[in-house]
Parts: structure tokens; C-alpha cells; sequence
């Protein structure tokens, strides 16, 4: 699907920051990470076993092969750090934000002290996001 967009661009957040980022890495293109997460594995362990969705009821089991093939998708070294903004607030209450501000060091960085895990005021930062993806022209 990513082949037929012209010029594809991502923002995603917690896991879904940590599957921007290895779209970037297949895609070449960029994308914005708020609050990613960068080891999921590690976090999602605590949670092998049955789970239900809190908005849909759905049930499913996390399995330790899905933790594998997160693992699969993880970036090992960044081909263009150019391409990613990370925007950060330092309160996460989910995710130890030095984790993802030491990963993505080499990348455009807002790091905000404060704030939580849903990045609070992000509405603030829409026009830089826009600025950085190239969509204010």
C-alpha cells in the first residue's frame, strides 16, 4: 500500500512511533514519533496472556511470538535520522522517554519537561509538524 502513495508521510504515537519508524527505514519516508516507543517488547512482556480491547471488548492472546516479530521490526542503525521529528514529554507515565531521546539523538527533537504519555498540547505543535512533513506549502 505504501508503494502507491506519492510521498507517504506518518505521524504515530507509543507503538504505533515505533512502527513509523520501520516504515521510514522500508519507505524512505518521514514521519513524526511522539512519544515512541522503542523497546516494546520489553514493556508488552508484562502482558503475555489473554487480553480484551478496552474500546471494542475484543479478545485476543499476546503471544511471545508476537514478541518476536516486534522485535524483527526493530532499526538497529538509522539510515536517515533526517527524516524522523521526535517529539517527547519527559512526565511519560508509560514509556522512559530518555530511552527514545537517546535512540532518535541524531533526529529533529522536541522535548518537552512535563506533559504525559498522550503528549499533552500536542495541537500546539501541528504547524511545526506540518512545517517538518513539507505540508504547509
Amino acid at each position: 500500500m505504501m508503494d502507491t502513495i506519492d510521498d507517504p508521510v506518518i505521524i504515530g504515537s507509543s507503538l504505533g512511533g515505533y512502527y513509523a519508524n520501520f516504515f521510514v527505514e522500508q519507505y524512505g519516508c518521514k514521519a513524526v514519533l511522539v512519544n515512541p516507543a522503542v523497546y516494546p517488547d520489553r514493556l508488552l512482556k508484562a502482558y503475555l496472556g489473554p487480553q480484551s480491547n478496552d474500546y471494542s471488548g475484543e479478545t485476543y492472546t499476546l503471544t511471545t511470538q508476537h514478541m518476536v516479530e516486534l522485535r524483527a521490526l526493530a532499526t538497529v542503525q538509522m539510515a536517515e535520522p533526517q527524516k524522523r521529528m521526535l517529539m517527547l514529554q519527559t512526565a511519560d507515565e508509560t514509556l522512559d522517554f530518555n530511552e527514545a531521546a537517546h535512540f532518535y539523538r541524531a533526529s529533529r527533537s522536541i522535548i518537552e519537561y512535563g506533559g504525559d504519555h498522550s503528549f499533552i498540547g500536542y495541537d500546539q505543535w501541528l504547524p511545526a509538524i506540518a512545517d517538518f512533513l513539507a505540508l504547509s506549502r
